[in-house]
């Protein structure tokens, strides 16, 4: 089974010039986000794999390989998890 993983509804997201706020209400947590951590976050308004994300980044961003994708977005979910930001879904529920 493929982890996919989406937003954490209850976190509150702005914009700020070339990053992005995220403000997590349940925990008064701001955290801010380069340009990089702000397109995986966005691209996680719907469920996506690690590998999907890493596909659209490199896809996006010509400077960035798959496989240096790859590991920016697993990085990126990881602190995403630890932080309550983001959240694991099973593929048979998104």
């Amino acid at each position: 089974m493929v982890e996919l993983f989406k937003q954490n509804t209850a976190v509150e997201t702005a914009p700020l010039q070339q990053e992005t706020v995220l403000f997590h209400p349940g925990l008064n947590r701001f955290c801010i986000l380069n340009r990089t951590s702000a397109f995986i976050w966005n691209r996680l308004s719907t469920p996506a794999s690690a590998e999907q994300l890493a596909t659209d980044l490199s896809a996006s961003f010509d400077e960035v390989t798959t496989e240096g994708a790859f590991e920016d977005v697993q990085q990126a979910l990881a602190e995403f998890v630890a932080l309550d930001l983001v959240c694991s879904v099973s593929d048979s529920a998104a």
